[in-house]
């Protein structure tokens, strides 16, 4: 009856989690019935935008979805939290049972479930305060650029509009390093998406610390980002904890800030690693589609390449930054001398094998503090809005360019070109490059073909430049690549090391060149763990999807009665404790909904005093079992809750029964005889081992709450179905004298 009640329960768990509403797009087939008029719709700067690129106004992509299907669609529906026009699709929470009755409606297309998670692209927990005396480093973000040529020449990124789509932007309306927008009236519209209004004066500050990277001025007057001329639309695409529905806002606000006349977007918010593969990042998600489709429109879109760079399970960038038109833009360490990937920024290519990130910048910035004065802060959230304002810039010099071609323009730009890699892409984008400025580069090495490899000889050393040395598939796709610093005695790769149909590729100190490879080698090995050096690796992830934890439990449970039954003197067991360890590994498959399997050693100690007048009976069991559970885990991703069901199965390895009897002779009159023999024994032969059950089987559940996504802690209960005495002969009576069935206690789980 036990068995068969647990079961209705976890039927009844299961169903219920099953039922909750869940996130979809619904695509429509068509926009029949309805009418456009982009003249009264656009900005006149977005007008002015489409006519010089070349993009229709009329077309269909632009044109309001059809009210009535909306309306129908809606009443099925929990919440239609957001529209796309772009995607002909709105938003919606709903159950399982009415996404697919909406599904069968004549005009839905499809209706997808929302697997994405979004997050902003930052380090959180890595922000410090700026010391008095490294104000300098204030100009360095800059200076990467070559920035000093741009404000030499009064190049601010006037006349361009930036859209920055972020989680909220506290204090901007305060806050010194913004007054000259204020003042200038540069903030030229607002919205909030999540809370259907134009405040976004609040909720996330990264939002700030972004806008500050593009325009921000400091106390002294320096700049923290280069277009600080240029008009704003602030954008709140992001909340937290909401993890389903920022796609749909950030396909909303690409689509606002197309209407609203903006040139650039900024995007330090990606859709990764919690509840996508990495084969997804193939640009082929909505949010890349929409990017992509604002680009067609004229706009230029940087987004940060993501933060997973340390990450072995995650070794790609995030979406919408596998889009094929965005600037994707990876981190490198806050220093004008040397040239290092910064650990956590994400490497490429894309799924698909495309070129990816494009541009790299500072991955450490120097940003406002929404509390008041200047903080430094760590992400490839930095980076990217430290490019948008750098692409402002370049695109004031060069107005008639398309997004497209502005895109170009910008790897072109960079230190590394052509040289390209998947830690730094083509390197750093330079202002020089824009302003007229740029130095043709000096032949620094020559490539020698030798009979055995392939020789770089390096006539002059220069102090703190390395040589970037990658190696080129016939399919374009890099092989391997690693930088090193170099000697006069040059560096040899050698022909064992390669095959036929490779090409090798070099920059040193911005002089690039490349040979074919000859010899008869074998397929190329990487030439180093360039990872741990943290110049980068783009190995990939085997078992994708396999999230592998190791936990430890323990509990000790107190109480009263706490075996049922009584002793063979039939006087209830007053006193007990069930103690219990364990510690083990657990594999899990999935993203929202996670099945998998656990193994580990429990370890269980059953103790009980039997206490009747002239008796005293102790009995302790010590048990040490091999576990194995099947589990399913539901993520509630919006408050950080983990909840798992599953069942267990155990053998028992060891198996130890410990009596104590002490007796003690009293008179007629209940006075202890002194002095009288004191019988003390202690049993532990196989026999009574033999009353314990052998296997073990039960359910158990779990809640936890996961912190950063590296620890969960929470509370367990375990319920043993199975009995631990099996036996009669057993020395305490019955069989129905059991051990608490119950273990509740507490867990950590460690996720790598």
């Amino acid at each position: 009856m036990r068995k068969n009640l647990f079961i209705a329960i976890f039927a009844l768990i299961s169903s219920v989690a099953m039922a909750q509403d869940k996130c979809f797009w619904v695509f429509f087939t068509d926009k029949n019935d309805t009418q456009f008029d982009p003249y009264s719709y656009f900005d006149a700067k977005a007008i002015e935008r489409y006519q010089k690129c070349g993009a229709d106004l009329y077309d269909i992509s632009n044109y309001p979805l059809n009210d009535s299907y909306v309306g129908t669609v809606g009443s099925y529906s929990t919440e239609v939290f957001g529209e796309s026009r772009w995607l002909n699709a709105i938003g919606i929470e709903a159950t399982d049972d009415n996404a697919a009755l909406i599904a069968q409606l004549p005009f839905v297309a499809r209706v997808q479930e929302i697997v994405s998670n979004g997050t902003v692209a930052n380090v959180k927990t890595e922000f410090k305060e700026m010391e008095e005396d490294n104000k300098d480093i204030l100009t360095d973000q800059v200076k990467r650029f070559g920035g000093q040529h741009f404000i030499d020449k009064g190049i601010d990124g006037k006349g361009l509009r930036i859209c920055v789509m972020d989680g909220g932007f506290p204090k901007v309306n305060t806050h010194p390093a913004f007054q000259h927008l204020r003042d200038n009236h540069q903030i030229i519209k607002t919205y909030n998406f999540p809370n259907k209004k134009e405040d976004v004066y609040g909720w996330n500050t990264h939002g700030t610390m972004v806008l500050s990277c593009i325009a921000g001025i400091n106390e002294d007057g320096q700049k923290l980002g280069l277009a600080t001329g240029a008009e704003f639309l602030l954008a709140r695409t992001e909340i937290e904890p909401e993890p389903f529905k920022e796609e749909v806002w950030w396909a909303q606000g690409a689509e606002w800030a197309d209407k609203n006349g903006a040139d650039i977007i900024n995007s330090s918010l990606g859709y990764g690693k919690d509840r996508h593969w990495t084969k997804d990042m193939d640009g082929t998600s909505y949010v890349a589609k929409a990017a992509n489709k604002a680009v067609e429109k004229g706009i230029l879109i940087c987004n940060s390449a993501g933060n997973e760079g340390d990450d072995s399970r995650w070794m790609t960038i995030i979406t919408p930054a596998d889009a094929e038109n965005v600037i994707c833009v990876g981190g490198i360490d806050a220093n004008l001398k040397e040239y290092r990937h910064i650990s956590f920024s994400s490497y490429g290519p894309t799924a698909d094998k495309r070129r990816k990130p494009d541009v790299v910048a500072f991955g450490e910035a120097q940003v406002a503090k929404p509390s008041g004065g200047f903080t430094s802060a760590f992400g490839t959230s930095f980076a990217s809005p430290l490019t948008a304002g750098f692409c402002a810039c370049a695109w004031q010099t060069k107005r008639d360019l398309t997004a497209l071609q502005m895109k170009a323009e910008i790897q072109k730009s960079c230190d590394l070109y052509p040289y390209y890699d998947y830690a730094f892409g083509y390197g750093v984008p330079q202002a020089a490059y824009f302003t007229g400025d740029l130095n043709p580069a000096e032949r620094s090495f020559n490539l020698v073909q030798e009979k055995d490899g392939v020789k770089i000889v390096v006539p002059k050393v220069i102090e703190n430049q390395d040589v970037f040395i990658n190696v080129e598939g016939a399919d374009g796709v890099l092989l391997g690549y690693y930088k090193v610093h170099p000697d006069s005695t040059g560096i040899k790769l050698n022909n064992k090391d390669f095959g036929l149909g490779k090409k090798l590729n070099v920059s040193y100190n911005g002089f690039y060149d490349a040979c074919p490879i000859s010899g008869n080698g074998d397929d190329i090995n990487l030439l180093t763990q360039y990872r741990n050096s943290q110049n980068g690796t783009f190995k990939k992830v085997k078992n994708e999807g396999w999230q592998k934890t190791t936990y430890f439990q323990y509990d000790l449970n107190y109480g009263t009665d706490i075996w049922n039954g009584t002793s063979i003197l039939g006087n209830n067991i007053k006193t007990g404790f069930n103690e219990h360890f364990a510690f083990g590994r657990r594999a899990l498959y999935g993203k929202t909904y996670k099945i998998g399997f656990g193994y580990g050693l429990d370890f269980n100690r059953f103790y009980s005093r039997n206490s009747l007048g002239i008796d005293n009976r102790e009995t302790q069991i010590k048990q040490m079992q091999f576990r194995v559970e099947a589990l399913q885990r539901i993520m509630f991703r919006r408050i950080g809750i983990n909840w798992d069901l599953g069942a267990y199965g155990g053998i028992n390895i060891t198996r130890r029964v410990l009596l104590i009897d002490n007796v003690t002779w009293l008179d007629d009159n209940g006075q202890v005889l002194a002095p009288q023999p004191y019988d003390n024994k202690v049993y532990t032969d196989f026999r009574r081992c033999k009353a314990m059950n052998l296997f073990e089987y039960g359910a158990t559940t779990r809640v936890s709450y996961s912190i950063a996504n590296m620890l969960n802690i929470g509370v367990y209960g375990s319920y043993r179905l199975s009995p631990v005495i099996t036996k009669d002969d057993f020395l305490i009576g019955s069989t129905n004298n059991q051990p608490s069935p119950w273990s509740v206690g507490i867990e950590l789980e460690l996720v790598p």
